[in-house]
C-alpha cells in the first residue's frame, strides 16, 4: 500500500466512522453549568455510546475503558452529574425485548442550558434594539422560569424581549412584574398584552411596588364602596343588624 493509498483509507474512514456532534452552547456554557473538563468528556462518550453502538446505558467498564479514569472515578462522576441535575436515569420497559431496561436522560443538561440560551438571545435583541439592560443574569433567569412556569411552555424571542424592556425601558420591578403576572395567572389569562395593562395601569397611578398595590386595592375598593346607592347601603346595614340581633337573641330573650 503506498503512502497515498494508506492516506486516502485513513481520510474514508475517518468520515466514515462517524463523529459526535457538540452542540457549541456546551462549550460556551459547561462551565456556568458548574460542569468539569472531565464531566464535560464523560458526557461526550455517553452521547459516542449512544450513537454510534446504540447503547444507551453503558457500564462503568465500557466507560473507563475509553478514559483515563478508573471504574470507581466514572461512578463518582455519573453520581455527580446526576446530583447536579445534568443527567438522570429513566426506567422504561422494551416491547421488543419484553423486559424493563435503563437509559440515561439529558433532559436536564439541555433545560439548563436553555435557560442560558433564552438569556443570551434577550441579549442580542439588546444589541440590535440599542437597549441598553443592566438586568443581572439570575434575576432575569428567575423571570423567564416564572413566565414559562405559568404558560406551559418556553418563551419566544419577541416575549423575552418584552419582559426586559418592561425591567429597563418601563423601569418596572421584577416583583411588581411578577405579582402582575401572578394576577393574570389567577384569572386564567395567559397573555404579555393583559399583563402589560394591568403594569401601565399601576404606573398611571404612582405604583412602583407590590405594597403599594395593595393599598391602591383597598383605597379602591373603599371609594367604590362610598359610592354605593345609599338604600343599598341601608339595606346592608339593616342586613347586618338584623344578623348581629339574631347571633345574641339567646342572650336577651330569657
Amino acid at each position: 500500500m503506498t503512502k497515498y493509498d494508506f492516506l486516502l483509507k485513513y481520510t474514508s474512514e475517518l468520515i466514515t466512522e462517524g463523529a459526535v456532534i457538540v452542540p457549541n452552547l456546551l462549550l460556551r456554557f459547561y462551565k456556568k453549568l458548574d460542569l468539569t473538563e472531565v464531566e464535560l468528556l464523560v458526557i461526550l462518550h455517553l452521547w459516542r455510546f449512544k450513537m454510534e453502538e446504540g447503547n444507551e446505558f453503558p457500564d462503568l467498564d465500557e466507560i473507563s475503558k475509553y478514559t483515563t479514569v478508573n471504574n470507581t472515578q466514572v461512578q463518582s462522576l455519573l453520581a455527580g452529574l446526576i446530583e447536579k441535575k445534568i443527567l438522570s436515569v429513566e426506567h422504561l420497559y422494551d416491547k421488543k425485548q419484553g423486559i424493563w431496561i435503563d437509559r440515561f436522560s439529558y433532559l436536564g443538561l439541555f433545560d439548563k442550558l436553555m435557560e442560558y440560551w433564552a438569556i443570551c438571545k434577550a441579549k442580542e435583541l439588546e444589541n440590535e434594539n440599542n437597549i441598553d439592560l443592566q438586568l443581572s443574569e439570575e434575576v432575569a433567569n428567575e423571570l423567564f422560569k416564572a413566565f414559562e412556569s405559568e404558560f406551559g411552555r418556553l418563551l419566544s424571542p419577541f416575549e423575552i424581549k418584552q419582559i426586559m424592556e418592561w425591567c429597563k425601558t418601563d423601569n418596572y420591578s421584577p416583583e411588581l412584574i411578577l405579582e402582575a403576572l401572578k394576577r393574570t395567572s389567577l384569572r386564567g389569562i395567559k397573555n404579555l398584552k393583559y399583563i402589560d395593562s394591568i403594569l401601565l395601569d399601576w404606573s398611571n397611578n404612582g405604583i412602583n411596588s407590590v405594597e403599594e398595590v395593595g393599598k391602591y386595592e383597598k383605597d379602591f375598593k373603599e371609594k367604590q364602596q362610598s359610592k354605593e346607592n345609599p338604600s343599598k347601603r341601608l339595606k346592608r346595614k339593616d342586613k347586618e343588624y338584623q344578623e348581629k340581633i339574631e347571633k345574641y337573641k339567646d342572650v336577651y330573650i330569657n
